[in-house]
C-alpha cells in the first residue's frame, strides 16, 4: 500500500467519529458537483487577473484550490469515466473499458443506493444523447440534457439553438469554431438553459426529504466558441487573457504528442493539421474561449446563488472540476489529448463545511480521488475497487508534508499510448505500441519543471538526468 493510502487510511480511522460521520439522512451534507467541459486553469483564481471569472473566484475563496490537479485521460469520455468510477485509464485502457472491471461501482448509483436524491444534468458521462443507461452500469432519480425542442416556449431562439448542435453540422462546414458574438439572452445557449434546470432539480431534490447528489455538467468552453455578446465585451482582443502562446513543439519534444485530427478541424473556417489557426484567426478562437469562460462562470454564479437562497450552503459540498485543460496553439497544440501540463491539468475547487477555507495548495491529486473523497465526507461506505483516495487530509492540512505521491496519465494515439507519471518536479512519459508496459517502447520525454517550469526542453536524452529517468521509468509502473 502506497504512502498516500496509507495516511489517508489512518486519518479516515481518526475522524471516523468526528463531524462529518453521518448516522442519518438528515444529517449528511448534500453534493453540488460543477463540471465544466475544456476547461483549463485560466481563471482568476488561478492568477490570471485578466480574466473575468467573478463566481468561480468567490468558491476559491470558500474552500481549497488545488493546483495541481491532473486527469487519468485528457479526453471528455475516458476522463469522465474515471471521475465516476475512481479508475485510471491504465487500468480500464481508456474509454469503455471500465465496465469489465469486477466490482466496478458508479457514482449514481452508489449515492442513490445510499439513500441520496441524485441527478445528472448536462455534460456527466458522456454519451450519446447525454443518455444514463443501467446499459453502462449507472442510475440517477434525474436525467436532462437540453433537449432541443423545449427552449422553454422561445421559438424565436430555436436558431440559435440548433446553431450549436456541434455532432450533425461540424463535420459538413456548416459551423463556425467562432461565432461572431450575438446580442442575445443567456439562455440562447445551452448552458443558460442548464443553469435554469439546475435551479429548478435543486428545488425538486429539497421536496424530496433526501440529502442531494446534484451533478450539472456545463458544456462551454467547449468548440464552437459561441457565448453572448456581452460576455465577448469582456475582453480586449488586443490584450487577451492566456497570451502570448507559446506555439512550438518542446526541443526534442516527441511528435506523438501532436494530434492530427481533433475537434477544431472540420469547422467552417476549414482549419487542418497544416493548416491550423494563425494571426486574427487564432485570436479569434482564443476570445471566444474567454468570452465562453466568463459565461459559464455566470451560469455558476446563478446556481450558486439558488444554493444560498435555499439555505443550502453550510450543509452542501461544493465541488468544480473540469475533465482536462485545452491548448489553443500552446507547444504546437490545439484543443486536448496531449500529456502536456496545459491539457493533462485541471482545475480543481473543493468546497466543504468544516474544512480549509481560501487556501492553495501545490500537493498533486488526480481525478480519481474524488470519487472516495465525497463518499468520505459523506459518511458512506468506502469503493471496494478504486484507483483514488480521500483528499480529507489535504483538506484540513493543504500544506501536509506527508502527502507526496505523483499522478499518472495517459493518452492514446490510435494504439500508440503515452503513459506519463507526474511528480513534484518532473514529467516522465514513455510512448509505447500499446496499453501496459508490455508494448514496446517507441519515444521517451522527460521535462524538468524546477529548470524549464514552461515545459519548452526534453531532457531525456540529457546524461545528467539518466538517475532520475531510471527512477521515473520505475515509478510509471506503479500506478496500481
Amino acid at each position: 500500500m502506497s504512502l498516500k493510502r496509507v495516511l489517508s487510511f489512518v486519518l479516515f480511522l481518526s475522524f471516523a467519529s468526528g463531524s462529518l460521520i453521518y448516522a442519518s439522512d438528515d444529517a449528511r451534507p448534500n453534493v453540488l458537483f460543477i463540471a465544466i467541459d475544456d476547461l483549463r486553469s485560466q481563471l482568476g483564481c488561478y492568477g490570471d487577473p485578466r480574466m473575468v471569472t467573478p463566481n468561480i473566484d468567490r468558491l476559491a475563496e470558500a474552500g481549497v484550490l488545488f493546483e495541481q490537479h491532473y486527469v487519468s485521460q485528457p479526453i471528455c469520455v475516458a476522463s469522465r469515466a474515471a471521475l465516476l468510477t475512481s479508475l485510471r485509464a491504465e487500468r480500464t485502457k481508456g474509454n469503455a473499458g471500465w465496465a469489465k472491471v469486477p466490482g466496478v461501482q458508479t457514482i449514481g448509483r452508489t449515492f442513490g443506493d445510499s439513500g441520496y436524491f441524485t441527478a445528472a444534468l448536462g455534460k456527466i458521462w458522456h454519451l450519446a444523447g447525454g443518455k444514463f443507461k443501467d446499459s453502462v452500469l449507472d442510475r440517477f432519480d434525474v436525467e436532462w440534457n437540453r433537449p432541443l425542442e423545449s427552449r422553454y416556449g422561445d421559438p424565436e431562439l430555436s436558431a440559435i439553438w440548433e446553431n450549436e448542435d456541434e455532432s450533425s453540422k461540424r463535420k459538413k462546414g456548416q459551423l463556425p469554431a467562432a461565432e461572431d458574438p450575438l446580442d442575445v439572452p443567456d439562455e440562447a445557449y445551452g448552458d443558460g438553459l442548464l443553469a435554469l434546470e439546475s435551479i429548478k432539480v435543486m428545488n425538486q431534490a429539497v421536496e424530496s426529504g433526501k440529502p442531494f447528489l446534484l451533478m450539472v455538467g456545463f458544456y462551454k468552453p467547449h468548440l464552437p466558441f459561441n457565448a453572448p455578446k456581452k460576455y465577448w465585451d469582456l475582453y480586449d482582443p488586443n490584450n487577451l487573457p492566456g497570451t502570448p502562446e507559446l506555439e512550438d513543439l518542446p526541443e526534442g519534444g516527441s511528435q506523438f504528442q501532436l494530434r492530427k485530427k481533433h475537434d477544431l478541424w472540420g469547422y467552417q473556417e476549414g482549419f487542418t493539421f497544416k493548416n491550423p489557426p494563425a494571426g486574427d484567426a487564432a485570436q479569434h478562437l482564443r476570445h471566444g474561449y474567454a468570452a465562453c469562460i466568463s459565461y459559464v462562470d455566470a451560469q455558476i454564479g446563478k446556481v450558486m446563488a439558488e444554493l444560498d437562497r435555499l439555505e443550502l450552503t453550510d450543509n452542501t459540498i461544493v465541488v468544480l472540476w473540469s475533465d482536462h485543460g485545452f491548448q489553443l496553439g500552446h507547444l504546437g497544440s490545439w484543443t486536448k489529448l496531449t500529456n502536456f501540463e496545459m491539457t493533462a491539468g485541471s482545475p480543481l475547487i473543493i468546497s466543504a463545511p468544516g474544512f480549509a477555507q481560501d487556501i492553495k495548495t501545490k500537493k498533486i491529486v488526480e481525478s480519481v480521488d474524488l470519487f472516495p473523497t465525497l463518499l468520505d465526507l459523506c459518511g458512506l461506505e468506502d469503493l471496494t475497487v478504486t484507483d483514488g483516495v480521500t483528499l480529507r487530509p489535504l483538506l484540513q492540512n493543504p500544506s501536509s508534508s506527508d502527502w507526496n505521491e505523483p499522478a499518472f496519465h495517459a493518452v492514446n494515439r490510435g494504439g500508440k499510448v503515452g503513459h506519463a507519471v507526474r511528480d513534484e518536479r518532473f514529467r516522465y512519459i514513455e510512448w509505447r505500441s500499446g496499453w501496459g508496459d508490455a508494448g514496446k517502447v517507441l519515444d521517451v520525454e522527460l521535462y524538468d519543471f524546477q529548470k524549464f517550469p514552461e515545459e519548452r526542453v526534453n531532457v531525456a536524452g540529457n546524461p545528467e538526468y539518466q538517475s532520475e529517468r531510471d527512477r521515473l521509468a520505475k515509478l510509471l509502473w506503479t500506478w496500481e
